[in-house]
C-alpha cells in the first residue's frame, strides 16, 4: 500500500492517545523521528478521533483506514469481474467496498465485497477478508446474511453475499421510522443471530445499527463480520488479551457500542457482544445512543466522554428518554448494560429467553396472561407430585466448604467427536458451578473410562484433585432422544449424593447447565446467591413451572400439589390437566403414606376430578389414567381400570405413570407375566427413576421371583440410599426370605421417625419372631394413635397377623376390604398373604371383591400390604 506501515500507524496511534494533550506532541516526535508520513497519519488520525466526528457509525479500524487512505475508489459500475456484472456501489468503508451484482450464470441479485484499491495488494487485508469469508460460512441462521462463495479473478479478491433489499437499522433510527410494535421483534432476531454466532465460536466484535440490516418484511440479517474472532465455545477458554483479538493492538469495534473490557483492553468472550447489544436496543427504543449523546440534547459527545461515559457513567433510564418504550424493554436493557461481565446475561440465549417473554407478555407480572399462569402452577404441581409419588421422607446429605472434581462429560459410543456436546456441557457446568458460594470447583483434562466394563473409579480421579466430591455424566442417544445423565459421589467412600438425568436439547444447553447447577447446589445445600432468582426464573420458563413450586421441589419439601391444581382449575375451568392431577392427588391421600383422608371421603372427590379431566382432555393420556387409577384404586373395577390404562398408553405410549398403573391391576388380577413386562416398560421409560425401579422389584416379589426383588432393591439402594419406601419394600422382602431380624430393625427405624407409616410392621415382625409382648405394646400405641389421627384399621389388623390372631385380623382386614382400602388389595397377589389367604372365608372374600382366588404357594411368613 501507499501509506505508511498500517501496524505502525495503529501502535503509535493508540500510544498516543494514552498521553494528555500537552505530553502528545513530545511523544509523536520520538515516536515519529525521521518519518514524516508516519506522523502526519498518526496526526491525522488523532485529530479525527478528538472530533467524535463519525463516532455512531464508524469503528477505530474503519476511521484509521478512512484517514489512512489517500485514493478513493474508482467506480466498478458496469464492470464484469468473472460471471458477475457490478451494477452499483452499496456502500463503503474501512478496507471494503460493497457492490450490487448481477450473478450471470444464476440470474440473481448478489452483493460483492471487493478489498478498496488501497488495499489490494495487502497481503494482512486480504487474509482479513478471507477469515470474514470463513466465519460467517460457518453460520447458518435466518437472521445472519449468508456468503455465497470467496473468489479470486485476476487481481481482485472479493467475497459473494446474499444481497439484501431494505434498509439499516442506523437508517431506520435516523428516520424515526420504527414502530414501538416493531422494537422487540426486531431483539429477538438479532439475539438469535447472536445464539447461532457464539453457538459456533464467533464473537462479532461489531454489533451496531449500521450492521443490521431491516428487510421490508421485518426480517433482521446481521451483516459485516469483519471484525468477527473465531474463540473457543466456553467462557473459561476465551483468555486472549485484546492485543490478540484485535491486529497489532488496534481497539477492535465502534467506540460508541463497545463494553468496558472491550475499552480497558481485557479479555473479550461473547458476553461483550451483549453489551453491544443493550446499547443497539437502548437506542431503537428511544432513537439515541445511551454514551454518546449529551443529556439535554442530541450532540455527540468527544471520543473521551463517550468512553468515560461506558466506563463509569450509567445512561439515563429508557422510561425517562422516551415515554413510548415498551413495558420490561428497560430491565432488559439494563442487565444487558451491566459493567460487570458475570451480572449481564451470560449468553444471548438467556437475552432471547427474556425478550421471548416479554414479546408473549410474560415478563412483567402486570402483564402475566391468566392462561399461562394457569398452565404454569398447574405444571408445576405435576412436577410436585412426581416428587411425592417417589417419596415422602426427604433426607439430605449436608456440609458446606465443598470442593468439587467435574469430570469430562463423555459420550456413547453412538456419537461421534465432532457431535459430542459433551466438552461444551463439562464446560458450562464447570463456569456455572464455579460461580457458586460454598463450593470450589477444580477439573481433570483427562477422561477416565467410568462407564463400561473397564470402568475407573472416579473416586480415584477426585482424590487426585484434592476433591471431597466427585462429579461425572455421560450423553446417550436413543429412540427416545438424547439423555443427559448426571452424577456426583462422595470421594471417601463413593456414596451417591445425586443423580438425575435429563432430555438433552442441542439448542437449550445453556438453561440445562443453569438447571444442573441449581439442583447440585440444593442437593449440596449450598448457600443461594443474587443470581438464583433469575436462574430460577429461566430454568422454570423453560420447563413451563412456577416458579416457587420449582423452588419447593428442589427442596423437596412435603407440600401438597393439590393447591396449584386447584388454583389452576378456578382460573381456567376448562383445565383437564388440572383436574387430572386433582385426582392423582386424592389418589394418593388416601393411603396411609401420602394422606390423611379415607377412601370413602377421597375416592368420590377423585373421581369428580377424573371426570372432568375426561369432559375437557378426552385425547390426553394424563386424563384416562387419572379415571383408571381411581377405578383401579378406589373402586376396585378391574376391567374399566384397564380399559383407561389401555387407552392412556395408546394416545401416549412414553406416559410412564400409566404403564406403573397397568402392572399394578395386572399383579392383582394374577397376571404376574404380564404385570412384569409392564413394569419393565415403565423402568424403560425411565430407567432412572426410583418409583418405577422399586414397582419392578416390588412385581417380582409378588411374583415369587424373592431373590431376583432382593438383588433389585440392593442395586436401587445403592443408587438411590434415600429413595423413600426403599427401606420398607426391603424389609417385605427380608421377612419372605426369613430374614426376620433384618426386617425388625428396618421397622423400628421407620417407627422412631413416623408412627403411623412403621407401626404395622414393626408390630408385625415382633408378633413374627415371637416378642409377643412387645407386639402387643404396639398394638396399644397404634390403638392410642388412632383416637386423634386418621389410621386404617387394616394397620391393627396387620399387627393381629403377625401375633396369628386371624380371629382378630380377619374382620379389620375385611373391613379395608369392604371400603376399598387400596393397599388391601395386596391381600389377593401378594405372597405375604399367604396365611391370611389359608383361611377358610378368604375365597369367598376374593370372589366379592371378583378376583380370582390365588391359593396360598407355601406356609411362609405374611407380610404386610406394599403400602
Amino acid at each position: 500500500m501507499v501509506n505508511s506501515n498500517l501496524a505502525q500507524v495503529e501502535e503509535v496511534f493508540h500510544v498516543a492517545m494514552s498521553y494528555d494533550p500537552d505530553q502528545r506532541v513530545a511523544y509523536l516526535s520520538r515516536a515519529c523521528e525521521g518519518n514524516a508520513l508516519l506522523r502526519h497519519e498518526v496526526e491525522s488520525l488523532v485529530a479525527a478521533s478528538e472530533s467524535g466526528s463519525g463516532l455512531l457509525d464508524e469503528s477505530a479500524v474503519t476511521l484509521a483506514l478512512r484517514v489512512i487512505g489517500s485514493r478513493s475508489d474508482d467506480s466498478m459500475a458496469g464492470r464484469e469481474v468473472g460471471f458477475y456484472r457490478i451494477v452499483s456501489c452499496l456502500g463503503q468503508g474501512g478496507m471494503g467496498t460493497v457492490y450490487l451484482a448481477e450473478d450471470l450464470r444464476l440470474n440473481r441479485k448478489v452483493a460483492l465485497k471487493f478489498l478498496s484499491s488501497d488495499f489490494i495488494s495487502d497481503t494482512w487485508a486480504k487474509r482479513q477478508l478471507i477469515r470474514e469469508a470463513q466465519a460467517v460460512a460457518m453460520l447458518d441462521h435466518p437472521n445472519i446474511c449468508p456468503v455465497y462463495g470467496f473468489e479470486e479473478i485476476g487481481e481482485y479478491s472479493f467475497i459473494v453475499m446474499q444481497y439484501i433489499e431494505g434498509e439499516t437499522l442506523a437508517t431506520l433510527i435516523r428516520r424515526d421510522a420504527l414502530k414501538s410494535s416493531q422494537i422487540v421483534p426486531l431483539a429477538q432476531q438479532i439475539a438469535s443471530a447472536l445464539g447461532n454466532a457464539h453457538a459456533h465460536g464467533i464473537i462479532h466484535r461489531d454489533i451496531k445499527p449500521k450492521n443490521i440490516m431491516v428487510t421490508p418484511s421485518g426480517q433482521v440479517k446481521v451483516l459485516d463480520f469483519g471484525l468477527a474472532k473465531t474463540m473457543p465455545k466456553n467462557l473459561e477458554d476465551a483468555t486472549e488479551s485484546i492485543s490478540q483479538l484485535s491486529n497489532n493492538g488496534l481497539l477492535v469495534g465502534t467506540i460508541a457500542y463497545m463494553s468496558p473490557e472491550q475499552l480497558r483492553g481485557e479479555k473479550l468472550d461473547y458476553r461483550s457482544d451483549i453489551f453491544s447489544m443493550g446499547t443497539v436496543l437502548y437506542e431503537m427504543a428511544c432513537g439515541r445512543n445511551p454514551f454518546a449523546h449529551k443529556a439535554d440534547s442530541r450532540a455527540s459527545k468527544s471520543n473521551a466522554e463517550v468512553i468515560s461515559a461506558i466506563m463509569s457513567g450509567e445512561p439515563q433510564s429508557l422510561r425517562q428518554v422516551s415515554i413510548s418504550c415498551p413495558r420490561g424493554v428497560d430491565q432488559i436493557v439494563n442487565k444487558c448494560l451491566r459493567k460487570e461481565r458475570a451480572e449481564r446475561y451470560q449468553s444471548a440465549a438467556e437475552l432471547l429467553i427474556d425478550l421471548d417473554n416479554l414479546q408473549k407478555g410474560i415478563f412483567l407480572p402486570s402483564r402475566v396472561n391468566s392462561y399461562l399462569t394457569v398452565r404454569l402452577a398447574a405444571m408445576a404441581a405435576v412436577l410436585l407430585l412426581a416428587v411425592f409419588v417417589g417419596s415422602f421422607i426427604y433426607q439430605r446429605w449436608t456440609s458446606a466448604g465443598h470442593t468439587l472434581a467435574i469430570l469430562p462429560i463423555v459420550c456413547d459410543d453412538a456419537t461421534t467427536k465432532a457431535q459430542c456436546m459433551g466438552p461444551a456441557m463439562t464446560e458450562g457446568l464447570m463456569r456455572t458451578l464455579s460461580r457458586r458460594n460454598g463450593l470450589r470447583v477444580t477439573s481433570s483434562q483427562v477422561t477416565p473410562s467410568l462407564f463400561g466394563p473397564n470402568a475407573a473409579s472416579p473416586q480415584k480421579a477426585g482424590r487426585d484433585l484434592n476433591a471431597d466430591l466427585v462429579m461425572f455424566g455421560k450423553i446417550t442417544r436413543g429412540e427416545q432422544g438424547t439423555i443427559f445423565t448426571i452424577r456426583v459421589e462422595r470421594v471417601t467412600d463413593g456414596k451417591r449424593i445425586w443423580e438425575n438425568n435429563y432430555r438433552l436439547n442441542p439448542d437449550k444447553v445453556s438453561i440445562l447447565q443453569q438447571r444442573v447447577s441449581l439442583e447440585t447446589a440444593f442437593e449440596l445445600q449450598l448457600p443461594t446467591n443474587e443470581d438464583d432468582k433469575t436462574l430460577f426464573e429461566l430454568v422454570a420458563a423453560d420447563e413451563n413451572l412456577n416458579t416457587e413450586a420449582y423452588k419447593l421441589y428442589l427442596q423437596g419439601r412435603k407440600a401438597w400439589a393439590i393447591d396449584n391444581f386447584r388454583r389452576a382449575t378456578e382460573l381456567d375451568p376448562t383445565y383437564a390437566e388440572a383436574y387430572a392431577g386433582i385426582a392423582d392427588c386424592y389418589v394418593l391421600m388416601s393411603s396411609v403414606a401420602f394422606g390423611s383422608l379415607a377412601g370413602p371421603d377421597a375416592m368420590p372427590r377423585a373421581e369428580w376430578s377424573a371426570r372432568e379431566a375426561l369432559k375437557f382432555g378426552d385425547n390426553l393420556a394424563e386424563s384416562h389414567n387419572a379415571y383408571g387409577s381411581v377405578l383401579l384404586k378406589g373402586y376396585w373395577d378391574w376391567e374399566n381400570a384397564e380399559k383407561e390404562f389401555q387407552k392412556a398408553i395408546l394416545i401416549n405410549p412414553d406416559y410412564q405413570p400409566a404403564h406403573l398403573n397397568y402392572s399394578n391391576l395386572l399383579a392383582i388380577t394374577g397376571r404376574m407375566q404380564e404385570a412384569l413386562r409392564e413394569s419393565e416398560l415403565a423402568v424403560k421409560g425411565d430407567p432412572f427413576s426410583g418409583t418405577a425401579i422399586m414397582n419392578y422389584c416390588r412385581t417380582q416379589y409378588q411374583a415369587g421371583q424373592f431373590n431376583e426383588a432382593d438383588a433389585c432393591l440392593d442395586r436401587l439402594a445403592a443408587d438411590q440410599p434415600n429413595l423413600a419406601g426403599g427401606k420398607y419394600m426391603h424389609g417385605i422382602i427380608y421377612i419372605a426370605l426369613g430374614r426376620i431380624q433384618e426386617a425388625t430393625q428396618i421397622y423400628e427405624e421407620i417407627y422412631s421417625k413416623d408412627k403411623a407409616y412403621g407401626g404395622a410392621m414393626l408390630g408385625y415382625t415382633y408378633g413374627l419372631s415371637g416378642r409377643r409382648a412387645d407386639a402387643e405394646r404396639i398394638l396399644n400405641e397404634m390403638q392410642e394413635y388412632q383416637k386423634q389421627h386418621y389410621l386404617p384399621d387394616q394397620e391393627l389388623g396387620v399387627i393381629y397377623l403377625g401375633m396369628n390372631d386371624l380371629d382378630h385380623a380377619f374382620p379389620l382386614l375385611r373391613k379395608a376390604v369392604e371400603e376399598r382400602f387400596p393397599p388391601a388389595q395386596a391381600f389377593f397377589c401378594s405372597p405375604s398373604f399367604d396365611r391370611l389367604r389359608a383361611d377358610p372365608r378368604f375365597p369367598e372374600l376374593a370372589k366379592e371383591v371378583r378376583l380370582p382366588f390365588r391359593p396360598p404357594a407355601s406356609s411362609a411368613p405374611v407380610s404386610s400390604p406394599d403400602r
